[in-house]
């Protein structure tokens, strides 16, 4: 099983994906996977589709790529990520329609199953707690699983045979062992919009081999980012939450 270098949550933060991705290549990863929502919020939403095209061996789709696929104003998001799907919509072609129309659900890249949201049947859960992890972990087979969607870092941790799962907040650049009589599923954090107080775009290094998983953070230029945004008239509370990621 390789090493396989999670990215998630870019949303449209060119700034912040080209930081990352040179990180990445440090690592030379032997797998890159996008785990959804390379658009919404950000400014550079054309731009990050076709990054990811080039640079990711697979993508999931996000529920924020899967809304600006359709016209109408997707349900259940808020007046400042519906503002931010119009915008998106305004900077895509053709091209870029197509290739979001391509990305799976999910996916089972030899062993390690990927999702966005959740792997259970409301596939966008927030999967944050260990309740929501129980359910996620009865929605695929397999020892390995990684999912992004709530922009913060963790590790989910379930006893072979069932029980009861654990959490783990794993601290950058810490390397944390999965044991190896357990089921794991990781979250990369988000590249372009953190929430976990730290502003650093995150990502995720995981070797199935060697049972580890290790953050890590990138710093980029957020003031670049955040002049777009104003001068794309995105809501104000969009570029503000980049400088303290939240």
């Amino acid at each position: 099983m390789p090493r396989i270098a999670l990215i998630s949550d870019i949303h449209a933060n060119l700034e912040a994906l080209l930081a990352t991705l040179r990180s990445v290549a440090d690592m030379s990863p032997d797998l890159v996977v996008c785990l959804g929502d390379v658009v919404g919020y950000g400014p550079d939403p054309a731009r990050c589709v076709e990054i990811i095209q080039q640079a990711c061996n697979a993508i999931i789709v996000g529920n924020h790529d899967e809304a600006v696929l359709f016209e109408e104003d997707p349900p259940g998001f808020n007046e400042v990520a519906v503002a931010s799907i119009r915008f998106s919509r305004t900077k895509l072609g053709d091209q870029h329609y197509d290739a979001i129309g391509t990305w799976p659900l999910r996916d089972d890249l030899g062993g390690l199953a990927v999702a966005h949201g959740s792997f259970s049947r409301r596939r966008y859960d927030y999967v944050a707690n260990t309740r929501l992890a129980s359910d996620a972990f009865t929605g695929f087979v397999g020892r390995f699983g990684a999912v992004g969607h709530t922009h913060i870092p963790q590790v989910f941790v379930q006893p072979d045979g069932g029980g009861e799962v654990k959490s783990v907040s794993p601290p950058p650049e810490v390397l944390v062992r999965l044991p190896r009589d357990a089921r794991v599923i990781v979250n990369p954090g988000s590249v372009g919009q953190p929430r976990d107080n730290n502003p650093d775009a995150s990502w995720g290094m995981l070797d199935t081999d060697a049972r580890t998983f290790q953050i890590k953070r990138v710093m980029y230029d957020i003031d670049s980012v955040q002049r777009k945004m104003t001068e794309a008239k995105l809501p104000a509370l969009l570029w503000e939450r980049l400088r303290v990621g939240a």
